[in-house]
């Protein structure tokens, strides 16, 4: 596995550095521990709730400056700027082979203030609902977000990153400068550094970061399922679905990683029993896979593909899971998967920004890539029968679908 240098800055952030020798090109990523997950929150003052979407709105706001946009900045430079918003995560970076230093320094003025007018935010509004109207005609982007909203009856996470259209119009410009303010803080920062680099001059770099040094207490979410199936119609060719299991967050989050991507690998790779069974029977084809989602308090094994043969789909998959209860899993099959797993995030570590992006979700998740890369040796098979039987039943499923209008 890739050498990882990780520390706490001084200043209170912590510092990433990856390094990479021979390698040419060079990203340098400040990543905030928020996201669009983080619509509630505790300050000195008591609860705080902010709009759906907020996060991703504040990251857009980011790169504005008086005169212009800090893209062209970092163009000028030769480098190339992007920004980011998740769940859990709000992330700006930039990649290139020269002028590393200057970008850096640019990337940390950019984080380090904002500039907002009525103007540049009316004007955002109107860019931002856009985005979400064009995602209303995603039928996957509808599919994936159906799933949270069956799975989670509060949870922000039900939501588009971006959040409601009708919601995006009541943003203020205090409440992006409380959000700036509570989250772009020290405590809550990585600055995540891979390439050829010096780890000693990454440093004394990173320490000339400007935040401020609030800190606040995030609200987590308890939860019930909303709906066990979520169906709309869109115009598409055949079906898609997603069959969707919830996870308990109250199970450490490195755990709710290894243990769910083992448990899918053993139920659906190619070559898995259920996987050639449904294959025979012509219930699935390329379009069949797995994701595994977790975060703070939330997530789900999800099973998707596209076809008309979901709920056969998913009695196979449920008699899979009953069989494996009653007839027990094979120590040797769980090692494999676990070793397919482990050389899957080797392969992924060798590119740069999957690598930097990686490194940024585990800090948001408190823990780090090479803390779940080590966990897989840890699990056994007591602890995938455990969570199978917790959190795989049928009363933990739920069923979301886009059909053909």
């Amino acid at each position: 596995m890739t050498d990882i240098i990780s520390k706490r800055l001084e200043n209170g952030a912590m510092c990433y550095i990856l390094p990479k020798k021979g390698y040419n090109e060079k990203e340098v990523m400040i990543a905030f521990n928020y996201g669009s997950a983080d619509t509630e929150f505790f300050d000195e003052n008591g609860r705080v709730k902010q709009t759906c979407g907020i996060a991703h709105f504040l990251e857009h706001k980011m790169f504005e400056e008086k005169e212009g946009n800090i893209f062209d900045s970092f163009s000028r430079l030769g480098l190339s700027a992007n920004a980011y918003t998740d769940f859990n995560t709000t992330a700006y970076y930039f990649s290139g082979c020269e002028n590393m230093e200057k970008g850096f320094d640019l990337l940390m003025e950019m984080v380090g203030s904002l500039y907002l007018t009525a103007e540049n935010i009316d004007k955002e509004k109107g860019i931002i609902t856009q985005e979400i109207n064009m995602y209303e005609d995603d039928p996957y982007w509808q599919i994936y977000f159906n799933t949270l909203k069956a799975m989670y009856s509060r949870n922000p996470i039900r939501y588009s990153i971006a959040g409601r259209a009708e919601d995006i119009e009541s943003i203020t410009e205090e409440e992006l400068k409380k959000s700036y303010e509570s989250f772009y803080t020290y405590e809550n920062c990585a600055v995540i550094v891979c390439g050829d680099v010096d780890c000693d001059t990454v440093s004394e770099q990173a320490e000339k970061l400007k935040l401020g040094a609030k800190s606040v207490k995030r609200s987590l979410c308890e939860d019930d399922i909303y709906k066990r199936e979520y169906s709309v119609k869109m115009p598409v060719e055949q079906s898609l679905y997603h069959i969707g299991y919830r996870a308990d967050p109250s199970i450490s989050i490195k755990n709710r990683i290894c243990i769910s991507n083992i448990i899918m690998n053993l139920l659906c790779s190619p070559g898995s029993a259920l996987y050639e069974r449904l294959y025979e029977k012509s219930f699935i084809d390329s379009s069949f896979g797995y994701e595994v989602l977790q975060g703070k308090d939330y997530g789900c094994a999800l099973i998707k593909g596209e076809g008309n043969n979901y709920r056969g789909i998913a009695e196979e998959i449920d008699k899979e899971i009953k069989n494996m209860l009653s007839s027990g899993i094979d120590g040797k099959d769980v090692k494999r998967a676990a070793e397919r797993l482990k050389t899957h995030m080797l392969f992924s570590c060798e590119n740069i920004s999957s690598l930097v992006s990686h490194t940024a979700d585990c800090f948001s998740k408190n823990t780090e890539v090479l803390d779940i890369y080590d966990n897989y040796d840890k699990i056994d098979v007591d602890d995938i029968m455990l969570y199978l039987k917790k959190q795989f039943g049928e009363d933990n499923r739920v069923l979301s679908t886009v059909e053909k209008a």
